[in-house]
């Protein structure tokens, strides 16, 4: 007996971490955390109606992830970002997304996923002038071209990415395009998806990624 209510103890107690795990980094990547702000874990509890374990645990997550630093003197701080890490971003992006699109067209019934990604380029034409708006739905667009592919392990180390990339708009890490840019590149993806052509959908994707990847290497 002693045992199934200990049990049931740390199951809540895993579940309270990561709900403070998860609103924490939220608030990190939509910027209500700034860069340089000093996280204390009492008011991080209060606001979020925990105990300060859970954040605490929370926090020792966030710590060996790379969102929050333990600095002497000063306690835990949200980490700063800088070009290099949107350079390490589109390294990454285009080291997974180039061979999604040849999986997806060469394995999956693209023409599919071309109708599923329509919408999300009819709304980014909507929300041109809000770019924190526009990139979310941008890595919604990319986000289910991954989730097509059907590789579960894959969407952690991409969900990730994600979450980086807004983060990196949210506090305004300079942007290389205009958006009319990104969006005649996806709807050129999606042709390609519905005609099955790998050659232009890696064309698209190849393009999309090492235009920004070359830039961004000139300036770090």
């Amino acid at each position: 007996m002693q045992n199934v209510k200990k049990s049931k103890e740390n199951k809540k107690s895993e579940s309270l971490a990561s709900y403070a795990y998860n609103a924490i980094r939220n608030k990190i990547v939509n910027g209500e955390l700034a860069p340089g702000n000093t996280l204390m874990d009492r008011v991080l509890a209060e606001e979020l109606g925990v105990s300060r374990t859970p954040v605490r645990e929370a926090l020792k997550k966030l710590s060996q992830e790379g969102w929050v630093l333990w600095v002497k003197h000063k306690g835990i701080v949200v980490t700063e970002v800088n070009k290099d890490d949107e350079y390490q971003l589109f390294l990454l992006r285009n080291m997974i997304e180039p061979n999604v699109v040849k999986m997806i067209i060469t394995e999956k019934r693209p023409q599919i996923l071309a109708g599923i990604l329509i919408p999300y380029v009819d709304e980014m034409e909507k929300v041109q002038d809000n770019y924190v708006e526009f990139i979310k739905i941008d890595m919604q667009f990319h986000t289910t071209i991954i989730k097509y592919l059907g590789i579960p392990m894959l969407l952690p180390l991409w969900e990730n990415i994600c979450d980086n990339m807004t983060r990196l708009v949210v506090q305004s890490i300079h942007y290389h395009r205009p958006p009319s840019d990104a969006i005649r590149e996806h709807r050129a993806l999606i042709e390609a998806f519905w005609h099955s052509d790998l050659d232009a959908a890696l064309a698209c994707i190849n393009d999309h990624c090492n235009g920004i990847v070359a830039r961004l290497h000139m300036n770090t």
